[in-house]
């Protein structure tokens, strides 16, 4: 039975309300009581874990939809078994984590009037003479499970801003094609994140075809979502001043002070982060029919890229 409060602001209750279907306390508790029933009884689900926070993630992120917030589950679990490689051993002090956040690529920069999470990717910071995409996912994996703990995060979203200036071609052909696909999957399917805006600063012309591409595995409500600003100016009319980044010239917080902040949280969430290598396994072979459903009918991808999501974990394991 959950004794679960809710603690946050009014905003966010409306938030939760309004764009969520959380629409009180008797809608919540009894959404929380029968999905973590339903984790109980699954028989596929074989460790997972069932707090009020995880799941409040997931229904958050179905908009209050039990069943397909189990999916959901059952998806993000599948995918932790099926590519350790991208999520399990993320360990915040050891290599390759630990000197990727030297560099820190992704920055919280806070929340915007509309509650927003805004987060700042510096796509150049990630070191391709010295990463592979299978260290990259892992430091990704790692901050998307920490930040989606957050509530203000699980209700208002997030806004990205992905400044892509200086990036090569080298780092870019980390991933195979096939490999996109995947991280696209996961970055909209899979994992329990809502992101209601992404705004790409200064795009090369190289990575123009590849940008296409990775787009026809997103759908049209997301493409609708997507800005892409030819310079940094034009960028920072969309952004409010006060989350500017200082060594943009503007008046947020210095970057590298935030992101010292954001890796002593890392740090002190160590011991959690690799617990969960343990809390959340699942029987492959008994959800396997789930990459076959189709979300057409509900506004997702077609049949034919649903299901290449197999593929391309198949392709991934073997390479």
């Amino acid at each position: 039975m959950s004794t679960y409060k809710f603690t946050l602001s009014e905003q966010f209750r409306t938030l939760a309300k309004e764009e969520l279907r959380e629409a009180d306390d008797a809608v919540r508790l009894d959404a929380i009581n029968q999905l973590r029933d339903w984790i109980v009884k699954n028989p596929a689900i074989k460790h997972c874990r069932t707090d009020d926070i995880f799941l409040l993630k997931f229904l958050r992120f179905r908009k209050f939809a039990v069943h397909q917030a189990g999916e959901s589950i059952e998806r993000y679990l599948a995918a932790r078994q099926k590519m350790p490689q991208w999520f399990q051993g993320t360990d915040p002090n050891a290599d390759p984590l630990a000197s990727i956040m030297d560099d820190c690529p992704i920055t919280v920069l806070g929340r915007d009037d509309a509650g927003r999470t805004v987060i700042f990717i510096r796509v150049a910071s990630y070191d391709a003479e010295t990463l592979t995409q299978d260290s990259i996912m892992r430091y990704v994996m790692m901050m998307l499970d920490t930040l989606t703990e957050q509530e203000e995060v699980q209700i208002g979203g997030v806004r990205v801003w992905m400044d892509c200036t200086g990036i090569s071609m080298k780092l870019l052909s980390l991933f195979h094609l096939s490999e996109y696909a995947t991280m696209i999957d996961l970055m909209t399917k899979t994992m329990p994140i809502r992101i209601r805006q992404i705004h790409s600063v200064k795009l090369p012309k190289f990575a123009v075809s590849l940008a296409n591409f990775a787009l026809t595995f997103t759908s049209q409500k997301l493409k609708e979502r997507i800005v892409c600003h030819h310079t940094t100016l034009d960028a920072r009319a969309q952004m409010p001043e006060p989350l500017w980044p200082e060594s943009f010239g503007g008046t947020a917080l210095n970057v590298d002070t935030l992101n010292r902040k954001m890796r002593k949280q890392l740090e002190g969430k160590r011991e959690w982060l690799l617990s969960l290598d343990e809390q959340l396994q699942i029987d492959t072979s008994r959800s396997a029919a789930l990459w076959n459903k189709s979300e057409t009918d509900a506004g997702g991808a077609p049949p034919e890229i649903e299901s290449g999501m197999v593929g391309s974990f198949r392709k991934l394991n073997v390479d």
